[in-house]
C-alpha cells in the first residue's frame, strides 16, 4: 500500500508527500531491505531540484548497499542530471560497477541537454570504443546527433550516421528527423536531402510531419526559400496536414522573402487549421507582418491575443523599436512591466533601443538602473546598447564609463563608442577608438567603416577620406555594400571631390534612397544645380526607389542657395501633388530661406504663419538673417520676438539683431540688445575653421594669433583686402549704414 502510494505521489509531482510516506515507513519500523520502490523515491528527491537532498538519498542507498542494483544507480544518475549536478553525475558514472544502455544514454543525453556537447560526443565515442556498438538503442544516437547539430560538428555527425546505418536504424522516424536536423544545422543541405529521399518510399515514415517540418525549417535556415516553398507545397499535395511547426517555418520563409501576399495566404491557412490562438503561430505572424512593413496588422494580432507569453512580448516590443515605432515600443514596455514585473534580456534591449531612437536620457538612465538590479550591466549586448543610448543623448562621459566597465568589449560595443564620438563631434576620439579597437585584433565591419567615414565628412579632410577608402579596398569591403558606398559618396562630396562621389555612385550595382539623396545633396552642396536636377530626373525614372523627405530637403536647400525661386516652388508643390509627402519644418525652412534671399520677406513670413506644423527657432532665424541682409528692421523686430519666445537665452540671434540695428544706426536698440546679451551671462562661442594644405590640417578661430605663420597670414589678408577694394568693393561702414535707406 505504502509502496504504491509513493509511486502515485511521485508520478503526480507531489514529491514532498512521497518522501514523507517513506520516512513514516522507516519510523514505523519497516525494514529498509524490503522496500522495492527506490527509483520512485529517487524521482521524488530529483523533483525537489536540490543537490543537497539528492546527496542525502544517495548516502542512504550507499549505506544499505542498494547501489549494486544498476536500476537504482541509473535512477540516481537521472536525478543528478535533473538537478544540473554535472560533476556528481560524472563521478557516480565512473564509480558504477555495472553499466547498461540506460547508464550510457542517461550520461550522453544529460551532457547534450545541458550544453556539454563535446563531452556528450566524447562519451559516445568511448561507448563505441568499449563495446563496438551502440547497444541496439536509439537514445544515445539521438542525443549525439543533437550535440553535433549544436556544435555544427559535421565530421562527428557523419560518423554517427554510419553507426546508424550499420545498426539498421536508418528507417527509424526519430533518427531520420535527427539526421536531417543535424545535416541542415551543419549547412550540408545535400546530405539532408539524401536522407529524406531514402525514406520517401516508406509510407509510414513519409507520413511523419516532424520529418517534413525539420526539412522545411532546414531549407529556411539555409536560405533556400524556393526549395522550402516547393517542399511545403509537396507536403500539402501529399495529403499531409501541416501543424503549428510547419506554419511557423513557412511564416519565417515569408519574412525572409518580404512576401506579404504569401504571408496573408498562410494566415488564411492558419485560420482554416484553427491555429490562430497558438502562441507560437501568433508570434510568427507578428514577426512576418512587421518584417513585411505591415506593422499595424502585427500590433493588431498582438493586442487581440489571449496568450501573450514572454517571447511574444519580446517580439512585439523589439519589432516596434526596430521598425520606427519607438514610442509604441516604450508604451508596450510599460504595459509589460505592469503585468509581468521585471523584463528579460530581449525586452530590456528593445526598450534601450527605443530610448536611443528618441534620445530619451532620463528613461534610459532608469533602464540602466534596472539592468544593474538584474545584474546585466556586464552583458556585452546590454553594455553596447547603453553606450549607444548615452552617445545618442550626447553624454559621452557616461558612454565611456559604461564601455570601460565591460568585461567583454565586442564589435557592437566598439561601434557604439566610435559612433557616439562621431555623432557628438569628437573626431579625434573616434579615430583613436578605431585604432584602439584594431590594436585588440578586432576586425571592423561595414558599420565601423561608415562611422569613420562620417568623421571624414565632419572634418572634410581629403587625405583622411582617401586613407579610409584605401583601407576599405585593402580589407575587402566591397563598394557594393550600400552602407559603405553611401558613406563614401557623402564623404567625398563633403571633401569637395564630386568626381570621386560620382564614380562610386556609378560603380554601385545596388542603390537605395540614401544613395540617390547623397549624390543629389553633393551636387547641390557645390552649386552644381543643373547636374543635381538631372540626377533627380534619373532617380524619378528608376522603379526601385522613390523620392522621400530627405530628397526634397536636398533639392530645396540647393534651390535656396542658388536663388532658384521657380524651381523651389515647383519641388515644394510636387511633394504633395506627386508624392503624397507632407512638407516638414525643414522643407518650410528651405522655402523661407529661398524667399528671404530673393527679397520676398513678406511672402516668407506669410508662409511661416500658414505652416501646419509649429515653426522652430531655426526657421525664424533664417528669416531674421534675410531681414538683416535686406535691412527690414520692422519685420526683424516681429521675427525676433518669436525667436526669443522659443529660446530666451539665444545669443547668436541677439547678436544678429544687434548687428542689424547697428547697420541701421539705431544705437538705443543696439545698447538694449547688448545689455540683454550681457544679462544672460552666456558668451558666444568663437567661430572655428580649418583648411587642408599639402596633407596638413591648419585650424583657425576668430582673432587667432596662435598659428606659427600668423604674421604672413594677416599680411596676405591685408593684401587681399587692398586688391578687392581696387576692384571696386566698398565695405559697409557706420556712416554708410546710418545714411542708408531702411524699411521701418
Amino acid at each position: 500500500m505504502a509502496n504504491s502510494l509513493i509511486k502515485n505521489y511521485a508520478d503526480d509531482g507531489m514529491f514532498v508527500d512521497a518522501i514523507r510516506v517513506y520516512l513514516d515507513l522507516l519510523e514505523s519500523g519497516f525494514p529498509v531491505q524490503e522496500f522495492q520502490f527506490f527509483p520512485c523515491l529517487i524521482k521524488a528527491f530529483g523533483g525537489l531540484g536540490s543537490v543537497e537532498k539528492g546527496e542525502e538519498i544517495h548516502g542512504h542507498l550507499l549505506k544499505f548497499g542498494f547501489l549494486e542494483d544498476t536500476y537504482v544507480s541509473n535512477s540516481l544518475l537521472g536525478m543528478y542530471w535533473k538537478c544540473g549536478a554535472v560533476e556528481h553525475a560524472d563521478k557516480m558514472f565512473d564509480e558504477m560497477p555495472q553499466r547498461d544502455a540506460i547508464s550510457w544514454n542517461t550520461m550522453i543525453s544529460g551532457f547534450s541537454r545541458l550544453g556539454y556537447y563535446t563531452e556528450s560526443l566524447t562519451l559516445l565515442a568511448r561507448m563505441i570504443g568499449d563495446y563496438g556498438a551502440v547497444f541496439e538503442n536509439r537514445v544515445a544516437c539521438l542525443s549525439a546527433l543533437s550535440s553535433c547539430a549544436s556544435t555544427q560538428s559535421l565530421t562527428h555527425g557523419r560518423a554517427i550516421h554510419g553507426c546508424i546505418v550499420k545498426n539498421k536504424f536508418d528507417s527509424d522516424e526519430y533518427l531520420v528527423s535527427g539526421l536531417i536536423d543535424m545535416y541542415m544545422k551543419c549547412g550540408d543541405v545535400k546530405n539532408a536531402e539524401r536522407v529524406l529521399i531514402r525514406i520517401l518510399d516508406d509510407n509510414i515514415v513519409r507520413g511523419n510531419k516532424v520529418i517534413w517540418n525539420v526539412m522545411i525549417t532546414g531549407y529556411v535556415s539555409n536560405e533556400c526559400p524556393s526549395l522550402a516553398l516547393s517542399l511545403f507545397l509537396e507536403m500539402l499535395e501529399s495529403g499531409i496536414g501541416p501543424d503549428s511547426s510547419t506554419v511557423v517555418a513557412v511564416l519565417v520563409l515569408c519574412s525572409q522573402l518580404l512576401d506579404i501576399a504569401l504571408g496573408k495566404q498562410i494566415h488564411g491557412l492558419v485560420v482554416s487549421l484553427a491555429l490562430e490562438n497558438d502562441v507560437r503561430v501568433q508570434t510568427a505572424l507578428i514577426e512576418m507582418y512587421f518584417n513585411c512593413s505591415s506593422s499595424e496588422t502585427g500590433l493588431k494580432i498582438f493586442r487581440q491575443s489571449p496568450n501573450k507569453n514572454l517571447i511574444m512580448w519580446g517580439s512585439v516590443i523589439s519589432n516596434c523599436a526596430q521598425n520606427g515605432y519607438p514610442n509604441e515600443s516604450l508604451q508596450l514596455f510599460e504595459d509589460f512591466m505592469i503585468l509581468n514585473g521585471f523584463p528579460d534580456l530581449v525586452i530590456l534591449l528593445a526598450a534601450l533601443r527605443a530610448c536611443s531612437s528618441l534620445a530619451l536620457k532620463r528613461s534610459g538612465v532608469e533602464l540602466h538602473g534596472m539592468a544593474v538590479k538584474l545584474g546585466l550591466t556586464l552583458d556585452a549586448f546590454v553594455g553596447g546598447a547603453l553606450v549607444d543610448l548615452y552617445g545618442k543623448c550626447g553624454d559621452m562621459n557616461s558612454a565611456e564609463k559604461v564601455f570601460d566597465g565591460l568585461d567583454t568589449k565586442d564589435l557592437v560595443s566598439w561601434n557604439a563608442l566610435i559612433s557616439g564620438f562621431a555623432q557628438n563631434e569628437y573626431p579625434e576620439k573616434a579615430l583613436k577608438a578605431f585604432r584602439d579597437m584594431q590594436s585588440r585584433h578586432l576586425e571592423p565591419n561595414s558599420v565601423t567603416v561608415a562611422c569613420i567615414l562620417s568623421v571624414c565628412m565632419h572634418l572634410a579632410v581629403m587625405i583622411l577620406c582617401k586613407q579610409v577608402h584605401c583601407y576599405i579596398l585593402r580589407h575587402g569591403f566591397l563598394i557594393n555594400n550600400i552602407l559603405i558606398g553611401n558613406s563614401l559618396i557623402s564623404a567625398y562630396a563633403k571633401c569637395g571631390i564630386m568626381s570621386d562621389s560620382l564614380t562610386i555612385f556609378n560603380q554601385m550595382s545596388d542603390r537605395n534612397e540614401v544613395t540617390w539623396n547623397s549624390i543629389i545633396l553633393g551636387f547641390g552642396m557645390h552649386g552644381r544645380r543643373q547636374e543635381m536636377f538631372q540626377m533627380f530626373e534619373r532617380m524619378k525614372e528608376t522603379t526601385e526607389v522613390k523620392a522621400e523627405h530627405a530628397t526634397f530637403t536636398a533639392l530645396l536647400s540647393a534651390c535656396s542657395h542658388g536663388g532658384e525661386v521657380a524651381m523651389g516652388w515647383k519641388y515644394f508643390n510636387s511633394m504633395t501633388q506627386d508624392y503624397n509627402l507632407e512638407p516638414r519644418v525643414e522643407h518650410y525652412t528651405c522655402m523661407v530661406d529661398l524667399l528671404g534671399r530673393a527679397g520676398n520677406l513678406n511672402q516668407a513670413y506669410d508662409l511661416i504663419k500658414e505652416m501646419p506644423c509649429s515653426p522652430d527657432d531655426r526657421i525664424w532665424g533664417s528669416l531674421l538673417g534675410s531681414c538683416k541682409n535686406h535691412g527690414n528692421v520692422g519685420l526683424a523686430r516681429v521675427v525676433a520676438s518669436h525667436i526669443f519666445e522659443l529660446d530666451p537665452t539665444s545669443i547668436g540671434y541677439r547678436t544678429l539683431l544687434s548687428n542689424l540695428y547697428e547697420e541701421s544706426g539705431r544705437w538705443n536698440e543696439v545698447s538694449q540688445v547688448r545689455t540683454e546679451i550681457r544679462d544672460t551671462g552666456v558668451r558666444k562661442q568663437p567661430g572655428c575653421s580649418w583648411i587642408e594644405v599639402d596633407n596638413n590640417i591648419h585650424t583657425f578661430t576668430a582673432a587667432d594669433c596662435s598659428h606659427p605663420l600668423c604674421e604672413e597670414i594677416y599680411a596676405t589678408l591685408e593684401s587681399l583686402s587692398v586688391e578687392i577694394k581696387e576692384e571696386g568693393y566698398v565695405p559697409l561702414s557706420q556712416s554708410t549704414a546710418v545714411g542708408s535707406h531702411t524699411k521701418d
